[in-house]
């Protein structure tokens, strides 16, 4: 484990990774504000295809879970969603009487990532061949400590 004691060197480190993930937070917000108002959803459609994009096809009543939004408000998401061609509704073959909300990671591709550069950067091979393992291993964990919660 590295040593945490004050340091100048230390500080400015600290300091600089502050200001670029400011920096990223800002032009991800941006982006999302491009995006929504080029196709034509609002920040709640987005977040919830972003989850779905994220866990996977998932039931109404767990993309409720997820958003914490109402069983409602859900079915008012993925209407827009569907409208726009973001999703669709496929029967659950392991039961019939359940619909299962599919992100359409094509479209996504084609009409939101274009919108997010620094998402588009991070998506290249060749983004990660001047890092080493290590490094990678250290930045996997970084993140995995912003985005988990009660850590």
């Amino acid at each position: 484990m590295p040593q945490k004691q004050n340091h100048p060197r230390r500080e400015e480190a600290v300091r600089d990774l502050k200001l670029n993930l400011r920096h990223f937070v800002v032009e991800l917000l941006v982006s999302n504000f491009e995006a929504i108002e080029d196709v034509g959803l609002n920040p709640t459609d987005l977040g919830s295809l972003c989850l779905l994009l994220l866990h996977g096809p998932a039931p109404a009543g767990r993309l409720a879970e997820l958003t914490g939004l109402t069983t409602g408000a859900v079915t008012g998401v993925i209407d827009r969603l569907e409208a726009g061609g973001f999703v669709r509704r496929e029967v659950d073959p392991a039961d019939r009487r359940k619909v299962i909300v599919v992100p359409d990671r094509g479209r996504v591709d084609r009409d939101l990532f274009p919108h997010f550069p620094s998402l588009q950067r991070a998506a290249a091979q060749e983004f990660y061949d001047d890092f080493s393992v290590a490094e990678l291993e250290l930045i996997t964990e970084s993140l995995m400590r912003l985005t988990s919660p009660n850590e």
